[in-house]
């Protein structure tokens, strides 16, 4: 809701703006009115300086699941999915990649699969 103009009271809601008849004649004052209460919208929601804006992540699930599921038919393998479906596989990444990027689907999900006897990478 916002501040009275005169003794008349412009009301702001989610569903639009109540504008008592008695302001019809002034537009400027309405239209004034309405831009301050649009820019104090804008600014709540603007993120403040120097804090994370939230992301929401996605849900992997589905790749986690058919991961466990089919691992050791693909060790050793680049796996490219779409939640639950394989979209290409191999062991050179760029072809796995590729091969996901002509299937259309817009975010696939990579994954090299490990060999179950593979001895652990402690890295540099």
């Amino acid at each position: 809701m916002l501040e009275p103009m005169a003794d008349n009271q412009i009301t702001i809601t989610e569903e639009g703006a109540f504008i008592p008849r008695s302001l019809f004649n002034h537009e400027a004052e309405i239209v004034e009115t309405l831009r301050r209460a649009a820019d104090q919208v804008a600014a709540a929601e603007r993120p403040r300086p120097g804090q994370p804006e939230r992301v929401e992540m996605p849900d992997f699930s589905p790749e986690m699941r058919w991961i466990k599921e089919h691992k050791h038919e693909y060790a050793g393998q680049w796996v490219a999915l779409d939640g639950d479906r394989l979209i290409s596989h191999g062991m050179n990444a760029k072809e796995v990649f590729a091969a996901a990027d002509q299937s259309g689907v817009e975010d696939p999900f990579f994954s090299h699969l490990e060999p179950a006897d593979a001895l652990p990478f402690g890295g540099w």
